[in-house]
């Protein structure tokens, strides 16, 4: 029984993934987390997502900004040890309680400035700094060895620049292959992985799949603006969620 909720709960999340770029991790660690009752249910969504970036990226490689990507994994490899220890040391509630904030005050305040300018207009390459892009992947890197959700500092960051919807898709989904590949070797080399683990994570990594190709479909359908809606609502969602869970 067991199988089947993880099974639902994959499937919306990876489509939600595939179709915004980010979401789940947001979506499936909390329920992952109360099916499981353990730590192992955030190895099992690194290893998931694992597979489906690489299955988005087959779909959207060369999309991406290569310059973006560039800097972005320079600062999540700087965050990567200081995740690993927030993960055997710190109490992961408060790290969950700052993070659902600061997602609510961005996403909010992008949300708000987002209706007043009433506006479609994005640019495919708008002006960005390599110093914050440097910092947003120390924060995603920190996050996805600790939480297994790299996603919200890099969407945030991403669509508060105005990048059009399909850079920021390739760019973050192909940044996930180097953020959890990254997680998933540092958690087997310094913490270790149960078989079970595995066994769990690669029977869901199917399901998945197939939210991946629903997630391709439904993106084609979405324009820019409804798409940024529909990250900034999701994220102050999850946020929610996240507190509400505490």
């Amino acid at each position: 029984m067991d199988w089947i909720y993880l099974s639902i709960v994959t499937l919306l999340a990876a489509t939600i993934q595939s179709a915004t770029g980010f979401g789940f991790g947001l979506i499936a660690v909390p329920v992952f987390l109360m099916i499981l009752n353990s730590a192992d249910a955030i190895q099992i969504t690194m290893i998931i997502v694992l597979f489906m970036s690489i299955a988005d990226w087959m779909k959207l490689k060369g999309q991406g900004s290569k310059q973006l990507l560039l800097w972005l994994v320079v600062g999540m490899m700087l965050g990567f040890p200081f995740g690993i220890y927030i993960f055997l040391n710190f109490e992961l509630h408060l790290i969950k309680i700052m993070l659902a904030l600061i997602i609510i005050f961005f996403s909010g305040f992008n949300l708000i400035r987002l209706f007043r300018e009433g506006s479609t207009a994005v640019h495919h390459s708008p002006e960005h700094s390599n110093w914050a892009t440097t910092l947003t992947g120390y924060f995603a890197g920190l996050l996805t060895t600790s939480l297994a959700m790299p996603g919200p500092p890099v969407m945030l960051y991403l669509v508060h620049k105005g990048f059009d919807k399909t850079v920021i898709r390739a760019t973050i989904l192909t940044f996930f292959i180097f953020a959890y590949a990254g997680a998933v070797l540092l958690q087997f080399i310094m913490i270790g992985i149960s078989v079970s683990t595995w066994t769990t994570s690669l029977t869901l990594v199917p399901v998945g799949l197939v939210g991946v190709f629903c997630g391709h479909t439904i993106a084609h359908r979405i324009n820019q603006k409804l798409f940024k809606e529909i990250v900034l609502i999701i994220l102050i969602i999850m946020a929610l969620v996240m507190l509400s869970q505490l």
